[in-house]
């Protein structure tokens, strides 16, 4: 073989071997992509493992609980009574040598214990009526929650006791509250207070929604909703109603209570023109507000009313200006796209005002005088706006505004009051001229 050939071949192999940089940069490239996966799925299998691990934690605390409370509720003949009295407790029975939450694994657990006579028997809540039973029971519900669970449910246990014969007083009247949400659920966690002859006494609602005590005395009660944490609301505005008990009969109470919506709405002229200078009400509208479908609030001097909490409609509300019958722009046309924030929360909105461009001479000349607008529609202005003070003209000129309705402007020009009609809706602003001529 030549030399110079032999030379060309080895050229050509040389030019085959190696790795280019585009491949090192690709085999990089997936070298990274498995990497993340296998730290993704590590990850994964940890966080599992962890959670595992503390809802067993969680689980044994819940047994835990149902256990201790067993061991107390058999412990004497007035241990049940005691059961009751002592109610609904958070971390009520503490590990050895703790204080507060129960801490495992350097992970604290709450515990939310939760306790309600079964006066109709065994399994069925009081709230659901039904005939007193001789000897009621009582119901234990436990939960137990941990920091960052995330989207996993707590841990709950559930048993039912049931005291020795000779431990309850037959002589007893018995008296159950039902507290549902705005969706008609129950509404668990909300405290009930019944004050009456026989003393004071609260409980909290357990996961059926129902509150139950057992009075000694017959007599009238108020049962009362005093929720700790702001921001909750009756349906009907009411917190509390008397209740008449009797000895040896249950009677049922219910409220609609839930988280409220706030609102701040402001009343807004359009650019150009001014708010008039005595306010009118900002108006909520509801089919469910009873008995007009209308609530109004007084805004501040800034024109700011801070509304709420009110009930929290499903359907929202439509926000306006204006108390008086005409004010409502679903008269001549639309209301306002209701408004449905989340419940517990605060709302900013605005209640918008028609232009009105007001023109006062005398003679034909400009003059400044004060300007006066009088509701003269059919119907009335129940938070008392209609009649308010627009301004002083400036010039002869005064850029106003008013809520939706027939309007008479009054100006004191010359010799007399001289009047005017304007009428506002959805499409129309008002221009008028006021000659004391």
């Amino acid at each position: 073989m030549r030399i110079d050939s032999l030379a060309t071949r080895v050229a050509r192999c040389r030019d085959d071997d190696g790795v280019t940089l585009i491949e090192i940069m690709v085999a990089f490239s997936l070298l990274l992509v498995l990497s993340a996966a296998v730290g993704a799925g590590l990850l994964a299998v940890q966080k599992s493992a962890m959670t595992s691990k503390e809802r067993s934690a969680a689980a044994n605390l819940a047994t835990r609980e149902i256990e201790v409370v067993r061991n107390w509720f058999h412990s004497s003949d007035t241990a049940p009574l005691d059961v009751m009295n002592t109610g609904d407790t958070v971390d009520g029975a503490p590990l050895p040598g703790q204080t507060g939450a129960l801490v495992v694994d350097n992970v604290p657990y709450t515990v939310k214990r939760q306790v309600a006579w079964l006066v109709t028997g065994n399994g069925v809540s009081a709230c659901d009526g039904g005939s007193i039973v001789t000897y009621p029971s009582i119901s234990v519900h436990v939960e137990v929650t941990w920091p960052n669970m995330g989207s996993v449910p707590p841990v709950t246990s559930d048993t039912v006791l049931t005291p020795p014969k000779s431990v309850l007083n037959s002589s007893n009247g018995y008296l159950a509250i039902k507290v549902v949400n705005r969706d008609g659920n129950a509404n668990a966690g909300r405290t009930v207070t019944a004050t009456g002859p026989a003393g004071t006494f609260s409980d909290t609602t357990g996961p059926d929604g129902c509150a139950t005590f057992v009075l000694s005395k017959a007599g009238t009660y108020t049962v009362s909703l005093t929720e700790g944490s702001s921001g909750y609301i009756a349906f009907n505005g009411s917190t509390s109603q008397a209740v008449a008990v009797s000895i040896g009969s249950l009677v049922v109470r219910s409220f609609t209570y839930d988280l409220g919506v706030s609102f701040r709405a402001t009343l807004t002229p359009p650019a150009g023109f001014s708010l008039p200078a005595t306010l009118p009400a900002v108006a909520f509208g509801n089919a469910g507000i009873l008995p007009s479908g209308v609530s109004t609030f007084a805004p501040d001097a800034t024109g700011t009313a801070q509304v709420g909490p009110l009930w929290p409609f499903a359907s929202g509300y439509s926000v306006w200006a204006g108390s008086c019958t005409d004010s409502d722009p679903g008269l001549t046309g639309t209301r306002p796209a209701p408004l449905k924030p989340a419940k517990g929360t605060t709302t900013n909105t605005t209640a918008a005002l028609q232009a009105v461009a007001i023109t006062t001479t005398y003679l034909g000349a400009p003059v400044d005088v004060p300007v006066t607008a009088t509701y003269s529609g059919s119907g009335s202005c129940p938070a008392g706006d209609g009649t308010l003070t627009l301004g002083t003209s400036a010039a002869g000129v005064l850029n106003t505004s008013l809520p939706y309705g027939t309007w008479t402007l009054t100006a004191t020009i010359g010799s007399g009051p001289v009047t005017g009609i304007v009428q506002l809706d959805a499409s129309t602003g008002g221009v008028v001229t006021l000659d004391g001529a």
